[in-house]
């Protein structure tokens, strides 16, 4: 029984750190999302990744069940400040944000990010490429 007690609190932490997205977890759902090739309605659009803050975890809630996230599943907050690039012909739109944004793994095993919040710095006209 002792040995159990003690087993217990180092297999609660190797399952926390296993779910606690690391800085390359949370740049590649990022640019999952914002990365997008051209179509015939919108052009190519690129992010590029300044930092990223990770911050705590907890077991998903109520309210992010209904947003969309497993049950189960440790939600972490992120802080992301990324810019996204949106290819023109005559020009390139950049427009500087940073991200407040829940980071989990889907129902797939992935993981995935949820905006919480967002906000735009600036955007600017850059020469086309």
């Amino acid at each position: 029984m002792k040995n159990l007690l003690t087993l217990l609190p180092v297999l609660s932490f190797f399952y926390c750190t296993a779910q606690t997205p690391s800085k390359a977890n949370i740049e590649k759902a990022v640019l999952g999302t914002w990365d997008k090739p051209a179509t015939n309605s919108s052009p190519k659009q690129a992010a590029t990744i300044h930092t990223v803050k990770i911050g705590t975890g907890a077991k998903a809630n109520e309210q992010d069940k209904i947003d969309g996230i497993p049950a189960g599943a440790t939600v972490t907050i992120a802080q992301i400040d990324f810019t996204v690039r949106e290819y023109y012909n005559d020009q390139t739109l950049a427009t500087h944000r940073i991200m407040t944004a829940k980071v989990y793994k889907d129902q797939f095993g992935e993981w995935a990010t949820k905006s919480n919040g967002m906000k735009t710095i600036e955007t600017k006209s850059e020469p086309a490429n």
